[in-house]
């Protein structure tokens, strides 16, 4: 590599590049690993700096702390295939903190229509009954946090089923009760062996999809993920 340029411009011409051109996602440790490789003697503070300054001009994008990405706009999930459940339910429990989201949700990043379409409901525990009562009363096909039993016996996909499920403690916050695509992705994977939803390598390639496709903020899906113990790997995350 060329000694006679500046650390910062090694870092951002040389550097930044080719993490950017290897994955969609990468960390501060790999971009200390690669200044490490690249002979080049930086302090860790003026690491940080320089990072900052590649952020500030668009070279990077910020994925959370600790984390960049190449990409500039967030991934949204469209609100539209859960809205008629969250004005149900606002309207009965309106005090009730909940979150959903729908597999339907997915279909942009699906390599085919998701045919077995299900909406996954969070609350607490103690109104999972009565919450799914109410469902059911509005011709929902609503189960209350259902076994593995219930699900290869009873439950049948379709676009009014709804699986409710205990929210756990320091899970992402949805806005306006849609749960945030942080928490729908580690769901979905988490998910899909258990409802019978759709093979778990379709569930991973959705995964790869969205990470190829936009922003999220990866501590946030890591942190809810190590919650449910569950390992989110992908060779767009370096």
């Amino acid at each position: 590599m060329n000694k006679k340029l500046s650390k910062k411009t090694l870092l951002f011409t040389h550097i930044l590049p080719v993490l950017k051109k290897q994955a969609a996602y990468f960390s501060l440790e790999a971009v200390k690993r690669a200044v490490v490789s690249a002979e080049i003697d930086l302090a860790e503070v003026t690491l940080w700096e320089y990072m900052s300054v590649a952020m500030a001009s668009g070279i990077v994008h910020d994925a959370g702390r600790g984390w960049y990405s190449r990409h500039d706009k967030l991934v949204d999930l469209d609100p539209k295939p859960v809205a008629k459940v969250i004005r149900i339910i606002e309207k009965a429990f309106p005090l009730l903190d909940f979150c959903c989201w729908s597999t339907i949700q997915f279909n942009p990043f699906a390599q085919h229509l998701i045919a077995q379409p299900m909406i996954l409901l969070y609350l607490e525990s103690d109104t999972l009954e009565s919450v799914a009562e109410c469902l059911r009363e509005a011709n929902w096909d609503a189960w209350p946090n259902p076994d593995k039993h219930d699900v290869e016996s009873f439950i049948r996909p379709g676009e009014k089923t709804i699986i409710l499920r205990p929210a756990i403690s320091k899970q992402p916050e949805g806005k306006n009760h849609v749960a945030p695509i942080e928490k729908a992705l580690v769901d979905l994977i988490f998910e899909s062996s258990k409802l019978q939803m759709m093979d778990p390598t379709e569930a991973q390639q959705i995964l790869e999809t969205v990470l190829r496709s936009g922003l999220i903020q990866l501590p946030i899906m890591f942190g809810y993920a190590k919650r449910k113990k569950q390992n989110i790997q992908s060779k767009e995350i370096t």
